[in-house]
């Protein structure tokens, strides 16, 4: 990878770790629903926009399938890390979010098409243990509610696990950006029916407004435009590293913009979850 190529990768992590801080401003007066509704219907309307213009297709692929992506790939996601965040920090959260890979390893091995080995245990491991030193030096409640915003940060990065499996499996000939754009508007038509019957559960102010924006439009639009044209430049798999660095991105985000503490452990333990991930990643 060159250096003006690794530019792009650094990119889209930093859009991704951003929309931690977005939604972190945003849930508590647009609720975990009415963010992730907002989220998915501008970032749907953006790529949409630019599909239309490129003038791809969806081929075969039926609606039903894209509702399907949509669900397991942004709205299930999206308003389980939503509900994450009203009892952690954005850090938090993006470091929660970097165990994806690890349920992605246990999906492809529970289908046969990984297998354990040494390095890998090893890496869920470390990975593991390394959560769990972030979550605790950052301060995070594990009893009550605290407990129920780690299992929800914790089973939306598993969902959207498994919603990569579902993606491989039946848009496999489908173009990267529909793909995308289906997954966002199928989100979308999900979610906005559940934000018409769960309306914000406070005064939407100024903030709220202006991070549900940016989210939509930087954090769901404009980062997965790069992701996919990083997928063209580089292939799926290396552009994988794109996950390793947004919890970096996440927490740095966290710290400048909204001054959230970073403990020296949590940097170690930072680094432990990432290096798991990147030995699981190796086949």
């Amino acid at each position: 990878m060159t250096a003006r190529s690794g530019v792009l990768p650094a990119a889209c992590a930093a859009l991704f770790g951003l929309s931690f801080v977005f939604t972190r401003v945003a849930v508590p007066a647009l609720g975990p629903v009415g963010v992730s509704a907002i989220r998915a219907l501008l970032g749907g309307l953006l790529l949409l926009a630019v599909v239309l213009a490129r003038r791809q297709r969806p081929g075969s692929v039926r609606p039903a399938r894209f509702l399907a992506l949509g669900a397991l790939s942004a709205a299930l996601p999206f308003v389980l890390l939503s509900m994450a965040m009203t009892t952690m920090n954005a850090g938090s959260a993006a470091v929660l979010n970097a165990v994806s890979p690890l349920f992605a390893l246990l999906i492809e091995v529970r289908a046969g098409r990984d297998r354990f080995t040494a390095r890998k245990i090893a890496g869920l491991a470390l990975g593991v243990g390394g959560v769990v030193l972030v979550m605790a030096q950052r301060g995070l409640d594990f009893g009550g509610d605290g407990a129920v915003g780690a299992v929800a940060g914790i089973a939306g990065a598993a969902v959207f696990a498994y919603g990569a499996t579902y993606a491989a499996r039946h848009f496999h000939d489908v173009p990267p950006l529909v793909v995308a754009t289906g997954q966002q508007l199928g989100a979308a038509v999900l979610l906005l029916p559940a934000a018409i019957a769960f309306p914000p559960p406070g005064p939407v102010t100024l903030a709220a407004a202006a991070s549900v924006a940016g989210l939509g439009v930087l954090g769901s639009g404009l980062a997965y435009l790069l992701f996919y044209r990083l997928i063209d430049r580089l292939g799926p798999a290396r552009s994988a590293a794109v996950n390793l660095l947004v919890p970096i991105f996440g927490v740095l985000w966290g710290l400048v913009l909204l001054g959230e503490p970073v403990p020296p452990l949590s940097v170690l333990g930072m680094a432990a979850a990432l290096l798991g991930v990147r030995w699981i990643m190796v086949r």
